[in-house]
């Protein structure tokens, strides 16, 4: 039941910010408030693929303990769980930020941050489906690793 509950959560939280995304794009495309970047497609391809790399470690990581529930380390000990709570959370902001370099819209930029704090709320839950899980050693790992960089 509790990894249910934590892919569930989890789902809420990047579907909150898909829907922050879409308004977003929407609204720019009603207003088009847009500022040009200088080197905006090398600095916009760093974000996308180092983003893009960061959600393929993390989800990895975490579906290869999900696939071996046998092993006795939980699986923010691996991966880059040992330097982030939230990698996937983190690699999607650099992918919206590598969008928001390109086409320059602070409307789509100012609505996706505002997603990304209501998807905040998601991930306490999640946070506390894992301590719950984990007997409190989720709480050790909390004081040690910080939720993004």
């Amino acid at each position: 039941m509790s990894d249910h509950s934590i892919q569930t959560t989890l789902a809420h939280s990047y579907l909150v910010y898909l829907i922050a995304s879409i308004a977003g794009l929407f609204f720019d495309t009603l207003i088009g408030f847009t500022i040009d970047i200088a080197h905006k497609g090398m600095l916009a391809g760093i974000f996308f693929v180092i983003g893009s790399l960061l959600i393929v470690w993390a989800q990895n990581t975490s579906r290869h303990h999900h696939l071996n529930p046998q092993q006795k380390q939980a699986y923010f000990f691996r991966g880059p769980y040992r330097y982030m709570r939230n990698p996937t959370q983190l690699g999607i902001v650099l992918l919206v930020g590598g969008y928001t370099i390109v086409s320059g819209s602070l409307i789509f930029f100012m609505i996706t941050v505002a997603g990304y704090f209501i998807s905040n709320i998601f991930f306490q839950r999640y946070e506390a489906i894992l301590d719950r899980t984990y007997d409190g050693e989720y709480k050790n790992y909390q004081t040690r690793v910080p939720k993004i960089l």
